[in-house]
């Protein structure tokens, strides 16, 4: 069955007639040194009330067709606990992964970076179903980092990591949970090999430096960084209601990145490709269309 022609983002700069104004933009009344500040020495920062209400009311029910809980491998990348993440290379729902270029998350990307930047690969949906998912923050949770096997690369420090939420996650609702402070205690022990592997097996009980972790809270609409170096993981759905966010990665367009990225088709769904705009398409690869 063909699917229904996506509508028209809010702000979409396809749209001749639309000029994004900061006054237009309520998730942007902090200045973006603020948001640099903080993420610098938090590892997080968030931008409140990207999206609007419509869009959100609009796009949860897709969710619900997209994700259930039943659904199994290789349409999400795993079903042991009540988390569901979308297998970004096997599948792809343009209407919900388009909002990963949504002109205001891109002017939030834009104020973080204040430099060209790329996209890191397709937007991916992510359902927490009430029930476990990464342990009870205060209790038992285990975090990890965003790379298993070998250290970042120079160029993969400067990596932002984005959660767009499209639910209210309140207390004990499965949020995003991470250490505040953490990426700084990781990136100190880059270069100490036995630290080193205890970070690749996750192993972060007792580990020197540490604080305790903490369960972000948020409101549908709004759009949290957080930095590639920070430990975090999912938490427990302990209320009645499902989250529903959006994962989305920017890095800056240096040179570096240019070369060690993989391809775009690599690190894209045909889908989502099809639905770039030509201005878009640039923030693959950084070059013009």
């Amino acid at each position: 069955m063909d699917k229904a022609p996506l509508p028209q983002l809010q702000g979409s700069q396809s749209n001749p007639d639309y000029v994004l104004t900061k006054n237009e933009i309520k998730c942007m009344h902090r200045s973006p040194q603020e948001h640099r500040d903080e993420i610098s020495k938090q590892g997080y920062t968030i931008f409140e009330g990207v999206l609007s209400q419509q869009e959100i009311k609009d796009t949860q029910p897709i969710f619900d067709e997209l994700i259930k809980p039943d659904t199994a491998p290789p349409i999400v990348t795993g079903n042991k606990d009540s988390r569901r993440q979308l297998n970004y290379q096997n599948s792809c729902e343009p209407r919900i992964s388009r909002f990963g270029h949504h002109p205001q998350v891109l002017e939030a990307v834009q104020r973080m970076f204040d430099r060209p930047y790329l996209m890191n690969r397709t937007p991916i949906p992510t359902v927490t179903f009430p029930g476990k998912a990464g342990g009870i923050p205060g209790e038992l949770w285990w975090g990890h980092v965003d790379w298993h096997s070998k250290p970042p690369k120079a160029f993969e420090l400067d990596y932002i990591h984005g959660i767009i939420h499209f639910t209210t996650v309140k207390p004990k609702g499965g949020g995003f949970t991470l250490i505040p402070r953490s990426h700084r205690v990781v990136e100190k022990n880059l270069d100490d090999e036995q630290m080193l592997h205890r970070m690749y097996r996750a192993e972060f009980h007792d580990f020197p430096g540490l604080e305790r972790e903490v369960e972000i809270t948020a409101t549908a609409g709004d759009l949290l960084f957080y930095h590639p170096l920070l430990i975090h993981n999912a938490s427990d759905n302990r209320s009645e209601t499902t989250r529903k966010v959006l994962h989305a990665a920017f890095l800056p367009a240096s040179d570096e990145a240019k070369k060690e990225l993989p391809a775009p088709a690599l690190r894209f769904h045909p889908d989502y490709l099809a639905v770039l705009d030509e201005q878009t398409k640039q923030r693959i690869d950084g070059t013009p269309h």
